[in-house]
C-alpha cells in the first residue's frame, strides 16, 4: 500500500514512546514495525527458515513441517482445566481445548490454532506443550507467528516450569513470550509471573504503530527471549521491548527462573483476561476459516549460548 508524503509523517507524529517497567511502551521503529494491511488468506505460511545468530547455536525446532504434529515434541491438552485441577484454566475461560481438525492442523508448513464456536457446543480450541518432552533452560527462543484478531480471544506463546519446586503457580514462575487480547493485534504484552508470598509480575505492553499487526498471516513477525541466569530481554524482529534483571525484583529469591521450563502454544477463548467473546465473529471449522481468526506458528526455535 502506497502512502502520501503527507500521509505518511502524519503516520510518523502518531508515534509516542512511553515506557514503564510496568507499563506500556509506543514503538517508533517504523522500517522494522510497519506492515501493510493484510488481505484475506486460507492457510497462508511464509516457509521462513531460523536464523542464525552470533554466540548462539541452533539446538531444536519444529518447522511443522510435516503432516501431523510431532508427538515426540508436543502433547495436547484437554478440557476445560478439570483434569488439570484447574477448572476454566484459572482464568474462568470459557474454550474446551480438543485435538480436532478443525481446531488444530499443519499445512503448507504452518501449524494453524482455530478457536471455534458451534452452535450446542460453544467455544473449542487447542492447547499443546513440550513437557516431558524437550525442556527450555537458558539461551535464545525464537517463535515466527501470526495471531487472530477476534474479541474476547487470547492466544499465548509461554513457557511454564517443568518441576514446581517452589510451589503451584505462581511461585515456581512464568514466561510468557507473547500475548495478545481481543482485536488489539497492535499491543504487544510480554510477562514474568512469579511469588513467594503472592501474585508478584513484571510486564509492558508495546503499542506498535497502527499498520503494525501481529496478525500478519502472509510475513510473520518474530516473537524471541533471550534468557540468562540474569535477566530475560525480549525481541521483536530483533528489536528490544523489554528486559527484566532478576536482582531488581523483589522477594524474588529462591530464584525460580534458573530451572528448566517446558514451552506452551494456546488460544483461550474469553474469562478474566480478555473479556466475553462474541460468537458471531467465530469460525464454526476449518473450511473457509481465513487466517486472521487463527493463530499460526511457522517455527519454534532454541539456541543455546555458545559461551
Amino acid at each position: 500500500m502506497k502512502y502520501g508524503l503527507i500521509t505518511h509523517i502524519n503516520l510518523l507524529l502518531n508515534v509516542v514512546i512511553l515506557s514503564a517497567c510496568m507499563g506500556s511502551t509506543y514503538y517508533d521503529d517504523t522500517n522494522e514495525f510497519l506492515r501493510p494491511e493484510n488481505p484475506i488468506s486460507f492457510n497462508s505460511c511464509p516457509n521462513k527458515e531460523p536464523q542464525s545468530y552470533d554466540g548462539f547455536t541452533l539446538k531444536w525446532s519444529d518447522d511443522f513441517s510435516s503432516n501431523d504434529l510431532n508427538q515426540d515434541n508436543w502433547s495436547y491438552m484437554y478440557g476445560d482445566g478439570s483434569l488439570y485441577d484447574i477448572p476454566g484454566w484459572g482464568n474462568n475461560e470459557e474454550q474446551l481445548y480438543v485435538d480436532n481438525s478443525d481446531n488444530i492442523y499443519l499445512v503448507n508448513g504452518c501449524l494453524f490454532i482455530i478457536p471455534t464456536f458451534k452452535e450446542n457446543i460453544g467455544y473449542e480450541s487447542a492447547r499443546i506443550n513440550t513437557s516431558e518432552k524437550f525442556l527450555f533452560h537458558f539461551g535464545r527462543i525464537d517463535v515466527s507467528f501470526s495471531v487472530p484478531e477476534l474479541t474476547g480471544v487470547w492466544p499465548a506463546i509461554w513457557l511454564l516450569p517443568e518441576r514446581k519446586r517452589y510451589g503451584y503457580w505462581p511461585a515456581s514462575g512464568e514466561i510468557d513470550l507473547v500475548e495478545t487480547r481481543n482485536n488489539a493485534s497492535d499491543e504487544l504484552i510480554t510477562t514474568i509471573h512469579y511469588g513467594h508470598d503472592f501474585h508478584r509480575y513484571e510486564s509492558k505492553t508495546t503499542f506498535l504503530s497502527q499498520l503494525s499487526k501481529l496478525t500478519n498471516p502472509d510475513d510473520h513477525n518474530i516473537i524471541s527471549i533471550i534468557w540468562t541466569e540474569e535477566s530475560v530481554v525480549w525481541l521483536l524482529n530483533n528489536l528490544e521491548v523489554f528486559r527484566i534483571y532478576f536482582d531488581d525484583l523483589p522477594s524474588i529469591e529462591p530464584n525460580p527462573f534458573v530451572e528448566q521450563f517446558h514451552g506452551l502454544i494456546n488460544v483461550a477463548v474469553g474469562g478474566n483476561f480478555p473479556g466475553n467473546p462474541n460468537s458471531l465473529e467465530y469460525c464454526s471449522a476449518r473450511e473457509n476459516c481465513p487466517d486472521v481468526k487463527k493463530l499460526i506458528i511457522d517455527y519454534i526455535a532454541y539456541y543455546e549460548s555458545d559461551n
